[in-house]
């Protein structure tokens, strides 16, 4: 013999994890909102800490390409596997022991991807020219290469500063993105309560 449910018990139930969704989305976004205003009040504090990271992900991808490499089938392969994971422990390692040089390194990347990132988009820019939004993305490439001889211009300066900032903004963008998805998901719980009375 089946039980029937009350009518709207489905709708209160997609209605609470809506709820639940959008607590836990709009404290998240909360939380990253707060560390990237600390992480743009303490930019070389932020890059630092981002350097160490980097070095100990290098250091754990390290052994475990030296651990595979005496797992591979041939030694060719585990030769090229034993090198690699020596490379990335080594540069892990002088990442974690120098973070100031790291950061310095990491920072002419970016420098030098803002350029040749501008310098491809100019390119697009141009291809796809007479289409709608060739010049946006002229635009776009300028600006990039802008961006990338003020960095390199202003290094070693830059590293101070360069790495957290950017780090500081995507959380700031990734905080504002989840509180927006935690009030879409008020706004659709509110929906479903109404359709369920």
């Amino acid at each position: 013999m089946t039980t029937r449910q009350p009518q709207g018990t489905g709708m209160n139930t997609l209605s609470d994890t809506a709820k639940s969704g959008a607590r836990s989305a709009t404290w998240l976004g909360i939380a990253v909102l707060v560390l990237g205003i600390l992480a743009l009040g303490m930019p070389f504090l932020t890059g630092v800490a981002i350097t160490i990271s980097i070095g100990v992900i290098l250091i754990a991808t390290g052994i475990a390409q030296v651990v595979f490499a005496f797992e591979s089938d041939s030694f060719g392969r585990g030769a090229l596997r034993f090198g690699f994971g020596v490379l990335a422990g080594l540069a892990g390692i002088s990442l974690v022991t120098q973070p100031g040089a790291g950061l310095a390194t990491i920072t002419l990347f970016l420098a030098a991807w803002f350029f040749v990132d501008g310098v491809f988009a100019i390119i697009t820019g141009l291809s796809w020219r007479p289409e709608k939004g060739w010049g946006l993305m002229l635009f776009n490439g300028v600006i990039s290469i802008i961006l990338g001889a003020m960095i390199y211009r202003q290094f070693p300066v830059s590293a101070t500063w360069l790495v957290g900032l950017l780090v500081g903004i995507r959380l700031l963008l990734a905080g504002w993105t989840m509180i927006a998805l935690g009030a879409a998901g008020r706004t659709v719980a509110r929906k479903l309560d109404q359709g369920g009375n």
